[in-house]
Formats: C-alpha cells, sequence, structure tokens
C-alpha cells in the first residue's frame, strides 16, 4: 500500500512538472546540480565540463550540446539559489499569461541561454585578450526572462522590505545594469548576460509584431467575408440571406471598420 501511494505521489509530481513550465526548469536546474553533487563526490568531477559551454569555437564544435547544457549547470549552490528565485519571481508573472505562457516562457529561457552562449563564444574569440574559463549557469537565460516581463508590464509595482514598491522597469533596469556592465563575473560572462538580456527584449518585440500580422490577417478575412455578404445584399436583397448569415452580416459589421 505505502508502495502505491508513493508511485502516485511520484506519477503526480511529474504531471505537475510537465504542466507548469516554471517549475518543471528550476527542477531541471535543481536535479542537475544535485546529480553533479553526487558526482563530484565519487569522485567524477568532470562531469562539470563536460556540460558547461567551452570559451572557444572549437571547443564548441567539440562539444556542441554544451550550448544547451550549460544553462542548467551550478557548481556553487548560492549562484543556483538566487538564479532560481529570480527565474521563479519574473517566470510567475510570465505564466500568468495564460494559454501558451508555459512554452513562451520555455521558449524565451531556451532562446536567451542560447543568445547568452553565442555573444560569450563571440566575446571569447573577437578579444584574445579576454581570459575566460568555461560558461555555466542560468544567468542569462534568468535575464532574458526578466527584460521580456518588464517589456511587456513595465509599471507594475513590486514591494520590498524598507524600500517600498517600485516599478518593474526599474527593478528589472538595475538587474541588467549589475549583470552586464560588468560588476559581476568576467567581461566575457558580461558579454553572455548581455546577450541574454537583448535576447529578452527581441523577444518581445517579436511577439508583438506577430501578434500584430495575425490580427491584421484576421481583419482582412472578416472584411473580405463581410464584403461578399454585402454582395449578396445587393444582389438578391437582404432577405435572401439565411439566418446564419444575417447574424453574421450584423457581427461583421460591428467588428469591421470600413
Amino acid at each position: 500500500m505505502a508502495t502505491g501511494s508513493s508511485d502516485t505521489r511520484a506519477a503526480a509530481f511529474v504531471q505537475a512538472l510537465r504542466g507548469n513550465a516554471l517549475y518543471a526548469i528550476i527542477a531541471v536546474n535543481a536535479v542537475v546540480f544535485v546529480g553533479m553533487a553526487v558526482c563530484a563526490l565519487c569522485g567524477a568531477s568532470r562531469v562539470a565540463v563536460l556540460l558547461a559551454l567551452p570559451p572557444s569555437v572549437d571547443g564548441l564544435m567539440h562539444m556542441p550540446w554544451t550550448l544547451l547544457t550549460y544553462m542548467v549547470v551550478h557548481t556553487d549552490a548560492m549562484h543556483l539559489v538566487f538564479n532560481m528565485l529570480w527565474l521563479y519571481c519574473f517566470g510567475a508573472l510570465m505564466m500568468r499569461g495564460g494559454g501558451r505562457a508555459g512554452r513562451r516562457l520555455a521558449a524565451v529561457y531556451a532562446g536567451g541561454g542560447v543568445a547568452g552562449g553565442i555573444v560569450f563564444l563571440c566575446a571569447c574569440s573577437l578579444a584574445p585578450g579576454v581570459s575566460a574559463g568555461p560558461l555555466l549557469g542560468a544567468s542569462a537565460a534568468v535575464l532574458a526572462v526578466a527584460v521580456a516581463v518588464a517589456f511587456e508590464m513595465p509599471d507594475m509595482e513590486l514591494h520590498f522590505w524598507l524600500i517600498g514598491a517600485v516599478r518593474l522597469k526599474w527593478v528589472v533596469a538595475a538587474m541588467v545594469a549589475i549583470f552586464c556592465i560588468g560588476f559581476t563575473g568576467s567581461a566575457a560572462a558580461t558579454a553572455a548576460h548581455a546577450g541574454g538580456a537583448a535576447y529578452g527584449a527581441v523577444a518581445h518585440y517579436g511577439r508583438l509584431l506577430l501578434h500584430r500580422r495575425r490580427s491584421s490577417s484576421a481583419k482582412a478575412d472578416m472584411r473580405d467575408e463581410l464584403d461578399a455578404l454585402l454582395d449578396k445584399v445587393k444582389l438578391s436583397g437582404y432577405e435572401a440571406l439565411s439566418r446564419r448569415d444575417k447574424q453574421r452580416l450584423f457581427e461583421l459589421s460591428h467588428k469591421v471598420k470600413r
């Protein structure tokens, strides 16, 4: 009975992760961290090297998977905790969008991580004087999510102890300043953070452009349908329309601005 109950709880937990991209991403980061800690205790400390992004294009060619794996790898517990706390705060705001918000969160997180990795490699290749070790951590991916949310709801107020209410755009601006102007990490890591932040802005405006195109296409389709119904009225009169056509004509007349 205990085993069955345990299996049911495990299945419910897995199902919950599948239905919530935010929790799934956090879980993956946590599991990888624990797994690496166990490997280190067993003497397999090289696992981190195999998952972190090497600081050269040649290294990436030998380990192409690292462009994706590095963004879920943390070797320091505080690094993991702070990244996941920020991800939870901003990811929860993005998840409020409902619908495909989970897919969007996963896409922005992964895209920000990849963009950060590419900018990191560019910095290492174009600036030979930049000394950098392998890149790891979710900072670039988390910044992408934070920036995308800040563009979406800039005037939302967050309440902090002792400080009071602060608008979301200023919180994210402070994060970008800290992570992208060189206050933390090496110059190459700072470049990765900037790449992630830039991707967040691009993802937001790309989403707006796609929405506008879809909206414009939908309006054009409704206008064509309205024109076809009006042509029927001109040829045969209003009474020749079916009940459904009359209802549709009424709806389109209010939706389409001619």
